[in-house]
């Protein structure tokens, strides 16, 4: 097994040494065949002649054979001529060996173009030695039998040598289309990635931002008043009491996020909807917006996709922390309505006048990140709608 190992990796381990190799097989073949006299006509030979005369055109041969996988056409041509001159000195059997390996390496290695040329210089000699055995001998059945032969000695190593080149291309082919595969899926799941991520950042900004801007607004509220101001307690009070309400909602949103992220074995909670769309008022009326609801309440709403009812909760929540930090009045108007098989919510605001680039509205202690519209936007998108 040891050997078996070696000669399979050390010397036909790459293609120089098989192309080595099979010379030195070959070569050693033909000189056995040449010891015991196999010759392919022994009539043609001068019975002056030796034996071991085939020899120097058997090594020129094998010396050919050196160059079948760089130059496959050349070789076979010159391995043709060695051949045609040792038919004249009797024809040996080790020279058709040369023959027939030029001719399989020539279908293996050689171009597109030349093995459409192979093909048809085969079929060419096939036929032409057949017609002149018949016009020599003028006997069918010899000349069919030598047709046959030379179908065999030149056509099986052709076929031979066409069919491992289609076998190695469908491998070539195989391999890529793997590849390609290993590429389509390599995009799929960063593509998957990446739409989780910015799933991700839009639930972080609307579910936990909106709630720490109305701690910030209520914090700044029970700031704004003097100490000595009469309404200073009941404001603090009322201030206090609604970010204890938003922490708590932002620390639930929170959990609710770190369990979908570690993925265990408790059930998901539940997406809010929109018929938590009170509570949602009750924190911007709170906040200090006088908030008017007209349309439907939201119990009253039929059955929605739940995809459909979350993301009308997010962008409302989203919709009045924007009106709360960036609002001129603290006059707000929410509408909701049913629009054929679709929802429609607005939610509209005095505009705020415009402001010097760099400054923050006046009389908020909240920063914008200005992603609220960008996550509304994706929200109504990726459930058919548009913002």
């Amino acid at each position: 097994m040891g050997a078996v190992e070696w000669w399979r990796t050390r010397v036909r381990g790459t293609p120089r040494g098989r192309d080595v190799s099979d010379a030195v097989l070959t070569g050693l073949a033909g000189l056995v065949l040449v010891v015991v006299q196999v010759e392919l006509w022994t009539d043609l030979r001068d019975p002056w002649l030796p034996p071991w005369v085939h020899l120097p055109l058997l090594a020129l041969g094998c010396l050919v054979m050196l160059a079948k996988r760089r130059h496959p056409l050349v070789a076979l041509a010159v391995g043709t001529v060695l051949f045609g001159a040792d038919i004249a000195l009797g024809g040996s059997v080790a020279l058709l060996l040369v023959v027939i390996d030029l001719l399989y390496s020539a279908a293996l290695h050689t171009s597109p173009r030349g093995v459409d040329g192979l093909r048809t210089v085969a079929v060419a000699a096939i036929a032409g030695g057949g017609l002149a055995a018949l016009a020599v001998s003028r006997d069918v059945q010899l000349t069919v039998f030598l047709a046959l032969q030379l179908f065999a000695l030149i056509g099986t190593p052709l076929w031979w040598g066409l069919a491992v080149r289609r076998q190695s291309e469908l491998t070539v082919l195989a391999q890529e289309h793997a590849a390609d595969l290993a590429r389509l899926a390599a995009l799929r799941e960063a593509d998957a990635v990446e739409q989780e991520r910015a799933r991700m950042a839009r639930d972080l900004h609307d579910a936990i931002a909106g709630n720490l801007s109305a701690v910030a607004i209520h914090a700044e509220a029970a700031l704004a008043l003097p100490a000595d101001d009469p309404r200073a307690p009941a404001r603090d009070r009322s201030a206090l009491e609604a970010v204890r309400a938003a922490s708590v909602t932002s620390l639930q949103e929170m959990r609710a996020m770190i369990g979908l992220l570690r993925g265990g074995d408790d059930p998901a909670p539940a997406p809010a909807r929109l018929q938590e769309a009170p509570r949602l008022v009750a924190a911007a009326r709170a906040a200090g917006l006088d908030v008017a609801w007209t349309g439907p309440a939201p119990d009253a709403l039929p059955a929605l996709p739940s995809a459909v009812d979350h993301a009308a909760y997010r962008i409302l929540q989203e919709a009045l922390t924007n009106a709360a930090k960036h609002a001129a009045t603290p006059s707000v108007s929410v509408d909701l309505a049913l629009d054929g098989d679709g929802l429609r919510l607005s939610v509209t605001n005095p505009a705020a006048p415009p402001r010097a680039a760099g400054r923050a509205p006046a009389g908020t202690g909240a920063p914008g990140g200005g992603l609220g519209l960008l996550t509304m936007r994706e929200r109504a998108e990726g459930v058919g709608g548009r913002l």
